[in-house]
């Protein structure tokens, strides 16, 4: 990927990070992250259209700073 491709899809990311209300997403996902980008767009996109969460499969896969190994209570 060259850096420009880069700079247009962590763009288009934050674009669309705008527009999604979703406490994971605030919480979990790692913008600073250039892995996945095109997994992240997909995504965000799917909760900018109204998806819901379980409708989404690579979900839980870009929240990069969610906890994957703790119990929960």
């Amino acid at each position: 990927m060259t850096e420009r491709e880069l700079i247009e899809k962590k763009a288009k990311i934050m674009d669309l990070l705008f527009g999604v209300d979703c406490y994971e997403v605030d919480q979990f996902f790692d913008v600073d992250s250039d892995e996945m980008l095109d997994d992240k767009i997909e995504v965000l996109t799917a909760l900018k259209e109204g998806k819901p969460i379980a409708e989404i499969p690579k979900f839980y896969d870009v929240l990069e700073l969610y906890p994957k190994n703790e119990m929960w209570d």
